[in-house]
Protein backbone atom coordinates (compact mmCIF):
# COMPACT_ATOMS: atom_id res chain seq x y z
CA UNK A 1 0.00 0.00 0.00
CA UNK A 2 1.67 3.52 -0.88
CA UNK A 3 2.05 5.28 2.49
CA UNK A 4 2.52 8.90 0.45
CA UNK A 5 -1.02 8.36 -1.26
CA UNK A 6 -2.65 7.81 1.70
CA UNK A 7 -1.45 10.54 3.42
CA UNK A 8 -1.67 13.02 0.50
CA UNK A 9 -5.78 11.72 -0.17
CA UNK A 10 -6.66 12.88 3.91
CA UNK A 11 -4.70 16.25 3.46
CA UNK A 12 -6.77 17.11 0.54
CA UNK A 13 -9.78 16.18 2.23
CA UNK A 14 -8.74 18.07 5.29
CA UNK A 15 -7.94 20.82 2.90
CA UNK A 16 -11.53 20.63 0.72
CA UNK A 17 -13.46 20.75 4.29
CA UNK A 18 -11.20 23.54 6.07
CA UNK A 19 -13.43 26.62 7.39
CA UNK A 20 -13.19 29.84 6.65
CA UNK A 21 -11.63 30.90 9.15
CA UNK A 22 -8.70 28.63 8.87
CA UNK A 23 -9.93 26.05 11.50
CA UNK A 24 -10.04 21.79 10.60
CA UNK A 25 -13.85 21.07 10.59
CA UNK A 26 -15.42 18.97 14.14
CA UNK A 27 -18.57 19.23 15.97
CA UNK A 28 -17.30 21.71 18.27
CA UNK A 29 -14.59 24.56 17.52
CA UNK A 30 -11.92 23.51 20.05
CA UNK A 31 -7.64 23.21 19.99
CA UNK A 32 -7.64 19.29 19.65
CA UNK A 33 -9.37 19.55 16.43
CA UNK A 34 -6.49 21.30 14.72
CA UNK A 35 -3.39 21.57 17.10
CA UNK A 36 -1.77 19.12 14.17
CA UNK A 37 -2.44 20.84 11.14
CA UNK A 38 -0.07 23.53 10.74
CA UNK A 39 2.56 20.74 10.85
CA UNK A 40 0.66 17.70 8.77
CA UNK A 41 -0.42 20.22 6.01
CA UNK A 42 3.36 21.42 5.50
CA UNK A 43 4.79 18.06 5.20
CA UNK A 44 1.55 17.29 2.63
CA UNK A 45 2.38 20.64 0.61
CA UNK A 46 -0.52 22.29 1.50
CA UNK A 47 1.29 25.44 3.03
CA UNK A 48 -1.48 28.01 1.88
CA UNK A 49 -4.12 26.10 4.13
CA UNK A 50 -1.46 25.55 6.71
CA UNK A 51 -1.24 29.30 7.15
CA UNK A 52 -4.73 29.69 7.38
CA UNK A 53 -4.77 27.18 10.61
CA UNK A 54 -1.40 29.28 11.78
CA UNK A 55 -4.11 32.57 11.72
CA UNK A 56 -6.60 30.48 13.32
CA UNK A 57 -4.36 29.50 16.05
CA UNK A 58 -2.77 33.18 16.15
CA UNK A 59 -6.67 34.24 17.16
CA UNK A 60 -6.47 32.08 20.01
CA UNK A 61 -2.77 33.09 21.36
CA UNK A 62 -2.56 34.57 24.79
CA UNK A 63 0.04 37.49 25.34
CA UNK A 64 2.10 34.76 27.27
CA UNK A 65 2.48 32.18 24.25
CA UNK A 66 -0.62 29.79 25.60
CA UNK A 67 -4.09 28.75 23.97
CA UNK A 68 -5.72 27.33 27.08
CA UNK A 69 -9.37 27.69 25.17
CA UNK A 70 -11.11 26.43 23.62
CA UNK A 71 -10.40 22.58 24.81
CA UNK A 72 -12.84 19.77 25.89
CA UNK A 73 -11.08 17.23 26.37
CA UNK A 74 -9.84 16.14 30.02
CA UNK A 75 -6.26 14.61 28.47
CA UNK A 76 -5.37 18.10 27.28
CA UNK A 77 -6.04 19.85 30.13
CA UNK A 78 -4.95 17.91 33.55
CA UNK A 79 -2.83 14.53 32.09
CA UNK A 80 -0.77 16.03 28.92
CA UNK A 81 -1.38 20.06 28.74
CA UNK A 82 1.60 20.44 26.49
CA UNK A 83 0.67 18.19 24.08
CA UNK A 84 -1.25 20.18 21.90
CA UNK A 85 1.33 23.30 22.92
CA UNK A 86 4.39 21.33 21.35
CA UNK A 87 2.57 20.34 17.94
CA UNK A 88 1.71 24.05 17.87
CA UNK A 89 5.18 24.72 18.51
CA UNK A 90 6.86 22.67 15.99
CA UNK A 91 4.29 23.35 13.33
CA UNK A 92 4.37 26.87 13.28
CA UNK A 93 7.74 27.05 13.39
CA UNK A 94 8.69 24.72 10.10
CA UNK A 95 5.98 26.75 8.37
CA UNK A 96 8.17 29.89 9.25
CA UNK A 97 5.31 31.42 11.68
CA UNK A 98 8.19 32.69 14.26
CA UNK A 99 5.77 35.57 15.20
CA UNK A 100 3.66 32.11 16.75
CA UNK A 101 6.59 29.93 17.54
CA UNK A 102 8.54 32.32 19.57
CA UNK A 103 5.22 32.72 21.75
CA UNK A 104 4.23 29.06 21.85
CA UNK A 105 8.13 28.10 23.12
CA UNK A 106 8.32 30.84 25.52
CA UNK A 107 5.34 29.47 27.26
CA UNK A 108 6.39 25.52 27.09
CA UNK A 109 9.69 26.47 28.58
CA UNK A 110 8.09 28.00 31.66
CA UNK A 111 6.03 24.83 32.01
CA UNK A 112 9.60 22.59 32.67
CA UNK A 113 10.70 21.39 36.06
CA UNK A 114 14.56 22.53 36.44
CA UNK A 115 15.33 20.11 38.94
CA UNK A 116 14.14 16.72 36.86
CA UNK A 117 14.04 18.48 33.12
CA UNK A 118 10.42 16.71 32.92
CA UNK A 119 7.35 19.12 31.84
CA UNK A 120 4.21 19.83 34.06
CA UNK A 121 1.33 17.39 32.72
CA UNK A 122 -1.08 20.20 34.41
CA UNK A 123 -1.74 23.48 32.43
CA UNK A 124 -1.32 26.60 34.36
CA UNK A 125 -5.27 26.84 34.90
CA UNK A 126 -5.98 23.78 36.50
CA UNK A 127 -4.90 23.13 40.34
CA UNK A 128 -1.79 20.62 40.05
CA UNK A 129 0.86 19.08 42.30
CA UNK A 130 3.57 19.58 39.98
CA UNK A 131 3.83 16.34 38.03
CA UNK A 132 5.38 15.67 34.89
CA UNK A 133 4.93 12.87 32.44
CA UNK A 134 6.53 11.36 29.42
CA UNK A 135 4.53 12.76 26.67
CA UNK A 136 4.14 16.40 28.30
CA UNK A 137 8.18 15.68 28.14
CA UNK A 138 8.81 14.63 25.16
CA UNK A 139 6.74 16.62 23.01
CA UNK A 140 8.26 19.77 24.54
CA UNK A 141 11.68 18.19 24.07
CA UNK A 142 10.70 18.20 20.42
CA UNK A 143 9.83 21.35 20.31
CA UNK A 144 12.73 22.42 21.91
CA UNK A 145 14.85 20.32 19.01
CA UNK A 146 13.00 22.07 16.31
CA UNK A 147 13.49 25.48 18.14
CA UNK A 148 17.04 25.02 19.16
CA UNK A 149 16.66 24.83 22.32
CA UNK A 150 19.19 22.43 22.60
CA UNK A 151 19.53 22.78 26.40
CA UNK A 152 15.92 22.37 27.15
CA UNK A 153 16.04 19.08 24.95
CA UNK A 154 18.29 17.60 26.21
CA UNK A 155 17.38 18.45 30.10
CA UNK A 156 13.84 16.68 29.14
CA UNK A 157 15.84 13.72 27.66
CA UNK A 158 17.28 12.86 31.28
CA UNK A 159 13.64 13.15 32.71
CA UNK A 160 13.08 10.39 30.34
CA UNK A 161 15.95 8.45 31.00
CA UNK A 162 15.17 8.66 35.32
CA UNK A 163 11.47 7.86 34.57
CA UNK A 164 12.86 4.55 32.57
CA UNK A 165 15.69 3.37 35.12
CA UNK A 166 13.24 3.73 37.78
CA UNK A 167 10.54 1.79 36.75
CA UNK A 168 9.15 -0.56 39.32
CA UNK A 169 7.95 -3.20 37.75
CA UNK A 170 7.85 -2.30 33.76
CA UNK A 171 6.90 -6.21 33.11
CA UNK A 172 3.39 -5.31 33.97
CA UNK A 173 3.08 -1.83 33.71
CA UNK A 174 5.00 1.43 31.94
CA UNK A 175 4.50 3.87 34.22
CA UNK A 176 4.27 7.34 32.88
CA UNK A 177 3.81 9.98 35.95
CA UNK A 178 6.69 11.14 38.53
CA UNK A 179 5.88 13.90 41.06
CA UNK A 180 7.98 17.27 41.06
CA UNK A 181 10.85 15.46 42.28
CA UNK A 182 10.87 12.76 39.84
CA UNK A 183 9.68 9.72 42.41
CA UNK A 184 7.85 7.25 39.94
CA UNK A 185 3.76 7.77 41.10
CA UNK A 186 1.83 4.27 41.00
CA UNK A 187 -1.36 5.82 42.29
CA UNK A 188 -4.52 5.48 40.87
CA UNK A 189 -4.52 9.12 39.51
CA UNK A 190 -1.55 8.68 37.37
CA UNK A 191 -1.21 7.07 33.84
CA UNK A 192 0.23 3.98 33.68
CA UNK A 193 -0.01 1.63 30.44
CA UNK A 194 -0.78 -1.94 31.65
CA UNK A 195 1.86 -3.74 29.12
CA UNK A 196 0.35 -7.04 29.27
CA UNK A 197 -3.01 -5.64 27.89
CA UNK A 198 -4.54 -4.13 25.07
CA UNK A 199 -6.12 -1.11 24.26
CA UNK A 200 -3.33 1.12 26.19
CA UNK A 201 -2.17 4.39 25.81
CA UNK A 202 0.96 3.29 23.70
CA UNK A 203 1.91 6.64 22.55
CA UNK A 204 3.10 7.53 26.42
CA UNK A 205 6.45 5.09 25.32
CA UNK A 206 6.13 5.58 21.64
CA UNK A 207 5.89 9.45 21.43
CA UNK A 208 9.68 9.30 24.14
CA UNK A 209 10.99 7.05 22.01
CA UNK A 210 10.54 9.15 18.90
CA UNK A 211 11.63 12.11 20.73
CA UNK A 212 15.46 10.52 21.89
CA UNK A 213 16.20 9.07 18.26
CA UNK A 214 15.67 12.60 16.97
CA UNK A 215 18.13 13.89 20.12
CA UNK A 216 20.65 11.04 18.92
CA UNK A 217 20.71 12.41 15.91
CA UNK A 218 21.08 16.11 16.63
CA UNK A 219 23.95 15.55 19.04
CA UNK A 220 25.53 12.19 18.59
CA UNK A 221 25.22 11.39 21.88
CA UNK A 222 24.93 7.54 22.13
CA UNK A 223 23.06 6.92 25.67
CA UNK A 224 19.88 8.56 23.70
CA UNK A 225 19.85 6.11 20.37
CA UNK A 226 20.58 3.28 23.26
CA UNK A 227 17.34 4.22 25.20
CA UNK A 228 15.65 4.53 22.08
CA UNK A 229 16.06 1.18 21.01
CA UNK A 230 15.38 -0.22 23.98
CA UNK A 231 11.90 1.25 24.32
CA UNK A 232 11.33 -0.04 20.85
CA UNK A 233 12.60 -3.48 21.89
CA UNK A 234 10.48 -3.07 24.98
CA UNK A 235 7.45 -2.59 23.34
CA UNK A 236 7.87 -4.85 20.31
CA UNK A 237 9.05 -7.88 22.62
CA UNK A 238 7.57 -7.23 26.51
CA UNK A 239 4.75 -5.76 25.80
CA UNK A 240 1.22 -6.93 24.44
CA UNK A 241 1.24 -7.28 20.20
CA UNK A 242 -1.63 -3.92 20.66
CA UNK A 243 1.28 -1.88 20.95
CA UNK A 244 1.54 -1.97 17.41
CA UNK A 245 -1.79 -2.13 16.54
CA UNK A 246 -4.06 0.11 18.56
CA UNK A 247 -4.63 3.50 16.70
CA UNK A 248 -2.40 5.12 19.26
CA UNK A 249 0.89 3.10 17.58
CA UNK A 250 1.84 5.67 14.58
CA UNK A 251 4.68 7.52 16.97
CA UNK A 252 6.12 4.36 17.29
CA UNK A 253 6.31 3.66 13.55
CA UNK A 254 7.80 6.79 13.10
CA UNK A 255 10.41 5.85 15.99
CA UNK A 256 11.02 2.48 14.18
CA UNK A 257 11.41 3.93 10.81
CA UNK A 258 14.15 6.40 11.99
CA UNK A 259 16.08 3.58 13.98
CA UNK A 260 16.18 1.49 10.87
CA UNK A 261 17.96 4.13 8.61
CA UNK A 262 19.97 4.94 12.04
CA UNK A 263 20.77 1.68 13.25
CA UNK A 264 19.86 -0.71 9.79
CA UNK A 265 18.00 -3.19 11.81
CA UNK A 266 15.94 -5.30 9.82
CA UNK A 267 13.02 -5.67 13.03
CA UNK A 268 12.53 -2.05 13.24
CA UNK A 269 11.60 -1.76 9.07
CA UNK A 270 9.31 -4.72 9.70
CA UNK A 271 7.62 -2.58 12.69
CA UNK A 272 7.40 1.07 10.74
CA UNK A 273 6.16 -0.76 7.30
CA UNK A 274 3.56 -2.95 9.96
CA UNK A 275 2.25 0.10 11.28
CA UNK A 276 2.13 2.17 8.33
CA UNK A 277 0.35 -0.58 6.14
CA UNK A 278 -2.24 -1.36 9.15
CA UNK A 279 -2.86 2.81 9.17
CA UNK A 280 -3.52 3.49 5.76
CA UNK A 281 -5.93 0.42 5.46
CA UNK A 282 -8.09 1.91 7.98
CA UNK A 283 -8.56 5.19 6.16
CA UNK A 284 -12.30 5.75 5.21
CA UNK A 285 -13.80 6.19 2.10
CA UNK A 286 -13.98 9.60 2.06
CA UNK A 287 -10.39 10.15 2.98
CA UNK A 288 -10.05 10.85 6.96
CA UNK A 289 -9.79 8.73 9.36
CA UNK A 290 -12.68 8.30 12.31
CA UNK A 291 -13.97 5.70 14.66
CA UNK A 292 -17.37 5.90 13.16
CA UNK A 293 -17.39 6.76 9.63
CA UNK A 294 -19.75 8.88 8.52
CA UNK A 295 -20.47 10.80 5.07
CA UNK A 296 -21.40 13.99 7.65
CA UNK A 297 -19.05 16.22 8.52
CA UNK A 298 -20.51 17.99 10.56
CA UNK A 299 -20.62 14.65 12.94
CA UNK A 300 -16.98 14.59 13.32
CA UNK A 301 -15.63 14.31 16.69
CA UNK A 302 -12.39 16.49 17.22
CA UNK A 303 -11.10 13.36 17.63
CA UNK A 304 -11.63 12.45 14.28
CA UNK A 305 -9.79 15.57 12.96
CA UNK A 306 -7.08 15.02 15.15
CA UNK A 307 -6.92 11.30 14.06
CA UNK A 308 -6.76 12.22 10.46
CA UNK A 309 -4.33 15.26 10.96
CA UNK A 310 -1.80 12.92 12.64
CA UNK A 311 -1.81 9.84 10.41
CA UNK A 312 -1.57 12.53 7.23
CA UNK A 313 1.93 13.72 9.21
CA UNK A 314 2.94 9.77 10.22
CA UNK A 315 2.65 8.47 7.15
CA UNK A 316 4.49 10.66 5.53
CA UNK A 317 7.54 10.30 8.14
CA UNK A 318 7.20 6.58 8.11
CA UNK A 319 7.86 6.71 4.38
CA UNK A 320 10.14 9.22 4.26
CA UNK A 321 12.80 7.58 6.77
CA UNK A 322 12.45 4.10 4.75
CA UNK A 323 12.95 6.11 1.67
CA UNK A 324 16.32 7.30 3.25
CA UNK A 325 19.75 5.12 2.68
CA UNK A 326 20.85 3.59 6.15
CA UNK A 327 23.43 5.58 8.00
CA UNK A 328 26.91 4.26 6.99
CA UNK A 329 28.11 1.76 9.62
CA UNK A 330 24.95 1.09 10.80
CA UNK A 331 24.94 -2.51 11.62
CA UNK A 332 21.64 -4.74 12.41
CA UNK A 333 21.10 -5.89 16.12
Amino acid sequence: MNLKSASARAADWLVAHQRADGALPSRTPVVESCYKGMWSLHVAGHTQAAMRVADYVGSLLQADGDIPQPREERFFLDVHYLYANGYLTIGAHILGRFDLSAKLMSFVETMQNPVTGGFRSHGPGVPGDGRCDSVSTSISGLAALYTGRLAVAKSAAEFVHALWKNQPDPDTAFHAVTDSEGRVLTSEDAVAVAVRKAEGDWYFIGLPCLFLTALHEATGEQKHLDLAVELMDYMDQRCNEDAFLDSSCGKAGVAAAMLHRLTGTPRYREIAEQIGELLASRQSAHGYWAEEETADVSELDWSDLDMTAEYVLWLDLIGRNLAGAVRPGAGAR
